[in-house]
Formats: structure tokens, C-alpha cells, sequence
């Protein structure tokens, strides 16, 4: 099998590397089910905050490269952007990048390696106050041309752009308020953006929309709503335009239910979507990720579709820092037979060898099954480096 490229860059980074980047949903098991914890946006992703950051390095990432005298406190006290550097309270930098080996057609004539700079931007979270009721949080930085667009296309988007810049008010205990560009509020975050239960609901790496996003956080439920007015970098005719809101409600001391609505229109097409999801973790470490939805596109002068998805993930932690990831998506637009049933696979490792360093290693099986048969499958290897400061 040709995979030295994949297999040089699993070697190097598992000898050198390892990265952190934001809590994961499958952090359930550790008994962190509100996003609230760990980072800035209540819905998660985006920088961590000081909790966030030192919770990760004293008990999330490998202890693999530290002496046996060095504590899980000090580790925690380690994490800032400069390690123990105290900076002023308002002042909370940050640095992200994450870079992807691809290998398509192992093993085959056709087999091709490529090398992916999915992202590099800094971010800054500003504190107005010391007790952080009131926070500005950006970001800016590279993204690379989507594949199939020339570099050199006049049209091309931009490579550089801020995936968010919100202002964060906590208005009460229980209420917060944020204004600006964000994450929609639908489904699991998972890790993987290019899930079926993320890139077929318009909730992908770059599907950020300006609004409005009012969160209610108790011990045992949250309620989030967010109103959008779409990315107002695009042109006003492509900006989808709504409203999601989501509830969830903790079942046990490890395990949350949800769901969400969502609506939103531009002047071609209606999007209305609808999912419920369940987070549940059993032993510490080990997760069960689950989600469900509807999807119903409406094209201006074309029938309706509906279309049905699932996503399912396990996750069993087989060391500290080290991870096994087993992930199903699948998804038929139409629920009909006039469109085939797209089912995709991966499993692979998860690892944190160190703090700040987050390495995967993944193999990647899709297949298409129709009335007409089953085509053949599509395999990929896939090495991802990321690194958070």
C-alpha cells in the first residue's frame, strides 16, 4: 500500500506532537455536559477559557512526557497561552492551526496523496470585567480555497476571514446573551465537520452566521435560541435567514438528551430541519454520541424534498490522552428510492500526547446504495494534526 506519506506523518507527529483544541461532546463520560464549562460559547467550539485549558491539561492529555513529579495541578497552572505567565485578566490569546494528510485509493493506481492547511488564525478573548460578565471574543485567520476552485479564479472567496467575533453578556446566573458571528445552535458538534448530521444541515467549518443567541443554563436543562440574519459577508440574496432553537435535559449524571428546530430562507431556497440527540457516557472516558434528523429543502419554482439522516459515534478511551473513535453517518435526501442511501464509516485514534497537541489517524469507507446496486467503495487514510496555543 502506498501510504508513506500518511504513515511519515503518523510517525512524526506521534513521536513529537499531539494537540488539545476544545472539548469534545464525547467528554460526557468526564461529566462535563454543558459546553458553558469549558468554553466562551455556551454551544461550544472556538477558544477555550481558563477552566477549559487547564481542565484539558491536567486531565484530558497524555501524562506520557512528564515525570512522575510533575503534578496534574502543575500541568493545569502550565496551560496558558505563555505556560505559567501570568497575564492581565482581560488579556486571553489565543493560536490555532490543523493540518490534514490525505490519502484517497490506498493501495490502487489511482492512489493520491495531498496535503490539506485546513486552518491557521489567531483568536482574543477580551474581559471586561473580572468577573468575565462581559467578554469579546474573535478570530482571524487562513482558510484554504475549496477544492475544485482555481487559486487563481478572479471569484475565489477570500483565504482569510474571521470565523467569529461575538460579544458574550452574562446577564444573570442563569442568562447569557451573545451578538455576532457564531456557530448555528443545531445538533452535536462533533469533531468531524464533514459528518453528514453537519455538512448536509448547512453546518459545516464555514457555515458561521451573524445574530443573536440567548441561552438559558440550569444544573439539570438548557434552552438556546438563535436568531440569524446570515453571514454578512456573502451576498445578501444567499443569506440564509432564521431561527434554531434547542433544549436539552440531562437523563442522568452522564447522560443528555436533546433536540432542535430550524428554519431559515434566502431568496432561493428554505431550509427546515429538525434533529434529536443523545450524549451518554458510561465509565470514564467512554461515550455514545447519537443523532436523528429531518432535512427539508425547498427550491423556489421546485417541489420540496425531505430527507432523513443519522450519525452515530463511540468512543472508548483506551489511556489517558489516547482514544478509539467509531463513527456511521448516514443520509438519504429524499427518503425514496429516486435517491440513493450514502453510508460512510470511519474509526480510528484520537490522541493527546501532550498539551495543545491533538493527533487522528483514520480510515474512511463510503459506499452508495441504490435500487440499481451498490458502487464500489471509496476508502481514504487520513492524518490530522492540531495544534492549539
Amino acid at each position: 500500500m502506498k501510504i508513506s506519506l500518511v504513515s511519515a506523518l503518523a510517525l512524526l507527529a506521534s513521536l513529537f506532537f499531539s494537540l488539545p483544541s476544545w472539548a469534545y461532546p464525547s467528554f460526557v463520560s468526564y461529566g462535563y455536559k454543558s459546553c458553558m464549562t469549558c468554553h466562551y460559547n455556551g454551544q461550544g467550539s472556538g477558544p477555550l477559557n481558563d477552566y477549559g485549558r487547564a481542565l484539558f491539561s491536567q486531565e484530558i492529555a497524555s501524562r506520557s512526557f512528564y515525570s512522575n513529579k510533575t503534578t496534574d495541578e502543575q500541568l493545569g497552572e502550565s496551560s496558558g497561552f505563555f505556560g505559567k505567565a501570568q497575564l492581565p485578566y482581560w488579556f486571553r490569546p489565543g493560536f490555532k492551526y490543523r493540518g490534514l494528510a490525505l490519502q484517497t485509493d490506498p493501495g490502487s493506481s489511482l492512489s493520491k496523496n495531498r496535503f490539506i492547511n485546513m486552518q491557521a488564525e489567531a483568536n482574543l478573548a477580551v474581559s471586561l470585567d473580572q468577573d468575565q460578565k462581559y467578554v469579546f471574543v474573535g478570530s482571524y485567520g487562513y482558510v484554504p480555497t475549496p477544492q475544485g476552485q482555481s487559486s487563481t479564479s478572479t471569484n475565489k472567496p477570500s483565504n482569510w476571514l474571521s470565523r467569529e467575533h461575538y460579544f458574550r453578556w452574562q446577564v444573570s446566573d442563569q442568562y447569557f446573551l451573545f451578538i455576532g458571528s457564531m456557530d448555528k445552535v443545531y445538533g452535536i458538534r462533533i469533531i468531524d465537520h464533514t459528518s453528514y448530521s453537519r455538512l448536509y444541515t448547512g453546518n459545516a467549518q464555514n457555515d458561521q452566521t451573524h445574530g443573536v443567541m440567548i441561552q438559558r443554563i440550569r444544573p439539570e436543562n438548557e434552552i438556546t435560541a438563535h436568531f440569524f440574519a446570515g453571514n454578512l459577508a456573502q451576498d445578501s440574496a444567499n443569506r440564509q435567514k432564521g431561527l434554531s432553537i434547542m433544549y436539552e435535559k440531562d437523563l442522568g449524571e452522564f447522560h443528555r438528551i436533546g433536540g432542535t428546530g430550524y428554519y431559515s430562507s434566502d431568496d432561493y431556497v428554505k431550509w427546515t430541519r429538525a434533529e434529536m440527540h443523545s450524549k451518554y457516557g458510561f465509565g470514564k472516558g467512554n461515550s455514545l454520541l447519537s443523532e436523528f434528523g429531518i432535512i427539508k429543502n425547498e427550491v423556489a419554482n421546485t417541489a420540496a424534498t425531505t430527507g432523513a439522516y443519522a450519525m452515530l459515534e463511540a468512543n472508548a478511551l483506551l489511556t489517558r490522552g489516547y482514544n478509539f473513535v467509531s463513527q456511521v453517518d448516514y443520509i438519504n435526501q429524499t427518503m425514496s428510492t429516486a435517491t440513493p442511501d450514502l453510508i460512510r464509516w470511519s474509526t480510528g485514534l484520537l490522541m493527546f500526547p501532550l498539551p495543545r497537541f491533538e493527533f487522528r489517524t483514520f480510515i474512511v469507507n463510503g459506499r452508495t446504495v441504490s435500487d440499481s446496486g451498490v458502487s464500489p467503495d471509496l476508502w481514504s487514510l487520513q492524518a490530522q494534526l492540531h495544534l492549539s496555543l
